[in-house]
């Protein structure tokens, strides 16, 4: 009977450790999720962070205006076959 109680009391204290250990872990991935949540919020308030700022649409309406990236008219392929179909 004393056997049963050492090996019941070894597998409590390798529990009670792995509980230690996992609560530890939890601690530190939260600890980075807080990090990273104050990192994007830096980067939203900056302005020359592309993307961050929530706005990525009008941003790229801007390069647009300046000659950046275009519409996509060039990348429009079906468009172009329509257009073949329709003079044909």
């Amino acid at each position: 009977m004393s056997d049963d109680r050492q090996d019941h009391d070894a597998k409590a204290d390798e529990l009670e450790r792995e509980i230690d250990e996992l609560q530890e872990q939890s601690d530190k991935l939260g600890g980075r999720i807080e990090g990273a949540g104050e990192d994007w919020e830096h980067r939203k308030a900056d302005d020359s962070v592309p993307g961050a700022t929530g706005e990525p649409r009008e941003r790229a309406d801007e390069d647009d205006d300046e000659g950046g990236a275009g519409d996509g008219e060039e990348l429009d392929f079906g468009r172009s076959l329509a257009d073949g179909e329709d003079e044909g």
